[in-house]
């Protein structure tokens, strides 16, 4: 006996979406499957880095958790996801906020806590980063992705595409989007300090520029009650 393999339906032609709704829901679905895969293999690449093998890692933000499963399958770190809504398409655990906080064991601790293009959906970003401070573990980072607002031009690009996004997938913006001297003050007042800051660019042409910050927290600097810039493994 052989096997048989089960072949895609073929993409519908240009003609076919004149009249066809089901070619219309046909030729959505390959481009949101397209999508994901590109997003989930951008940011794959821009984590992957900062993740040991069997590295404890908390995505705040988790949506769909396809990152995190395959931070698990191909790096065995051992993962959580967390999330307002319940998006998940995997097997990964996923915890839902309760009043803005994570639920976790009392001495529950991660290496690793991503907030991947997750500050600027916050009404409150300073929340976010003390939940974040709260659950890092000695020695381990924070993981920031954001996009480009540091001139006109990037701030068009990157406001252009969200209220896209707004349009298509409902999904708003009620934080800000801040240039890298406003992150970083952002990220000092959090008690952070940027280990590492650097340029991603942009999966397509029309798509925001994103930029990754690695944060780890900052030691305090008791005579002045003020944040020093320098990262601390405690």
């Amino acid at each position: 006996m052989t096997a048989t393999t089960a072949l895609a339906p073929p993409a519908p032609r240009w003609w076919q979406l004149l009249y066809s709704p089901r070619a219309w829901r046909a030729r959505m679905a390959a481009t949101k499957a397209g999508f994901e895969a590109e997003h989930l293999a951008w940011n794959y690449g821009a984590v992957a880095p900062h993740v040991a093998p069997g590295a404890r890692v908390l995505d705040l933000g988790a949506w769909d958790c396809r990152l995190l499963a395959a931070l698990r399958d191909r790096l065995g770190a051992r993962v959580v996801g967390a999330d307002v809504v319940d998006k998940n398409a995997t097997d990964v655990e996923l915890r839902l906020l309760a009043d803005g906080r994570v639920p976790t064991a009392p001495d529950e601790r991660f290496d690793v806590v991503l907030l991947l293009y997750v500050l600027h959906h916050a009404a409150d970003d300073r929340a976010v980063l003390a939940e974040a401070r709260r659950l890092l573990a000695p020695g381990g980072v924070i993981v920031v992705g954001e996009d480009r607002a540091d001139s006109w031009r990037a701030r068009l690009r990157t406001k252009a595409f969200h209220v896209w996004l707004l349009i298509f997938t409902f999904m708003g913006w009620r934080g800000q989007f801040r240039t890298p001297a406003g992150w970083r003050t952002r990220f000092a007042e959090a008690g952070l300090a940027v280990r590492e800051h650097r340029a991603l660019g942009a999966t397509r042409w029309w798509f925001p520029e994103n930029e990754l910050y690695v944060l780890a927290k900052a030691t305090p600097v008791r005579s002045t009650g003020q944040v020093s810039g320098a990262a601390d493994g405690a």
